[in-house]
């Protein structure tokens, strides 16, 4: 299958957007049990991050729904399954125990560096001592697992679902569901092993948006994505209070937030399908995106804790931190693909 621009363009900068919150949240002013608490700290970031996440992975779980179907389709079953066990459930099993021993180690390097402040009862703490071993950033591919079951059983039962514009009605009710049931505006980040139901279901949604998107119907987004695009800081506008009092989010406040991420999803891929062209810088970024995913956090990490207490301007750090990690993460996948291919290459006499 040919690769389009437009979703090339679409993973190549859900990418960036994640390594980017990553590099941010050290620069936060609200604690949330990072690694390490940088000298600079900005409410700018707190609204940065919040922004990036609440589109930003429901749009990795759309495009993994999206690709998922093609290999089902081009595999079937077996080919589906064979995907499924060598693009994720191996390079899960071999990454989350290094991963996760070295975020823990780096959480006790950030403990030494600096003394970071208490974080609220209502907020997840990563704490190195406490769970040996989790999922870390890593929880993506171990959600899309238990996911792709859950597709692969529906295609066996050939469910039907509602085509066009009309799709995009199922994952914003199930996210508003999700978090009014939650008086939240958003998920946590699911750190062990035991799936959260909530989160399975929320990202379950997207991932399904995805599955039963077709190639034709994304045409649709590109007269969208301006109008999507423009009506979103409306709803964040409805968010943001809520963010600010740290209050238990009110039923509006949690449809607001499910009506942001909808608009933002359809304005990235609207704005992707109408203005991107192939491009190589780009292709590359996108094949990188699985391995960077991976491996970016533990770098992004050590550049917050080395520069935390350096003297500079919390912007420059900040920039330096997602220029290094974006280019070592691509840069070694590039490495890694050229050395497999050399091994693979047959020998020319």
């Amino acid at each position: 299958m040919a690769r389009d621009p437009a979703l090339d363009t679409a993973r190549a900068t859900a990418m960036v957007l994640v390594v980017a919150t990553h590099a941010a949240l050290s620069f936060m002013v609200t604690p949330i049990g990072w690694a390490v608490q940088d000298r600079s700290q900005n409410l700018g970031f707190d609204l940065f991050a919040w922004i990036v996440r609440a589109f930003a992975m429901p749009t990795f779980f759309w495009l993994s729904g999206y690709f998922s179907r093609v290999v089902l389709e081009r595999g079937g079953l077996r080919g589906f399954v064979r995907h499924r066990v060598v693009r994720i459930l191996i390079p899960l099993a071999l990454a989350v125990v290094p991963c996760s021993l070295v975020l823990s180690a780096m959480w006790d390097w950030g403990r030494e560096v600096s003394l970071r402040a208490e974080v609220a009862s209502n907020i997840p703490k990563l704490q190195s001592s406490e769970i040996p071993i989790v999922l870390g950033h890593l929880w993506f591919l171990y959600y899309l697992l238990w996911l792709s079951l859950v597709a692969m059983a529906i295609r066996i039962a050939r469910v039907r679902v509602p085509e066009g514009m009309v799709l995009v009605a199922i994952p914003a009710a199930i996210t508003f569901g999700v978090l009014a049931s939650l008086h939240a505006v958003h998920t946590d980040t699911p750190l062990g092993f035991v799936p959260d139901v909530p989160i399975a279901i929320y990202m379950g949604a997207y991932f399904a948006w995805g599955w039963w998107t077709r190639p034709d119907q994304l045409r649709v987004y590109d007269t969208l994505a301006w109008r999507s695009l423009a009506i979103a800081p409306l709803f964040l506008a409805v968010v943001i209070p809520t963010l600010a009092g740290g209050t238990t989010a009110p039923w509006y406040a949690s449809a607001a937030s499910a009506l942001f991420t909808i608009a933002m999803m359809i304005a990235l891929l609207g704005l992707c399908v109408r203005y991107a062209r192939a491009n190589r810088v780009v292709r590359l970024a996108s094949a990188a995106s699985y391995w960077t995913y991976i491996v970016h956090v533990p770098i992004v990490v050590a550049l917050q804790i080395v520069l935390a207490r350096v003297a500079v301007p919390g912007p420059l750090k900040y920039v330096a931190i997602v220029a290094i990690a974006m280019a070592s993460s691509v840069a070694s996948y590039a490495v890694f693909e050229r050395l497999k291919a050399r091994r693979i290459k047959p020998a020319h006499r």
